[in-house]
């Protein structure tokens, strides 16, 4: 009287793990071959700075005053 039960695919069983394990030595490749931080040139690495901090901020922009309204006045 009750169903039998449905079996899975077992591909993911077995594609997940090995998809994990790749993606792990991939990884472990990429950082194994990246250059020592010595070596980078030091004008790369830090931005340019401004000389004064008024140079660092734009001064703002004031908006403009709107025209005075030409209708009659509100009673």
């Amino acid at each position: 009287m009750s169903e039998a039960e449905k079996k899975g695919s077992p591909w993911p069983w077995i594609l997940v793990p090995v998809a994990a394990i790749s993606l792990f030595f991939v990884l472990r490749q990429c950082r194994q071959n990246l250059p020592p931080h010595e070596q980078a040139t030091p004008e790369a690495a830090v931005p340019a700075t401004p000389a004064t901090p008024a140079d660092a901020v734009p001064p703002p922009v004031e908006p403009e005053a709107p025209p005075p309204a030409a209708g009659p006045p509100a009673q």
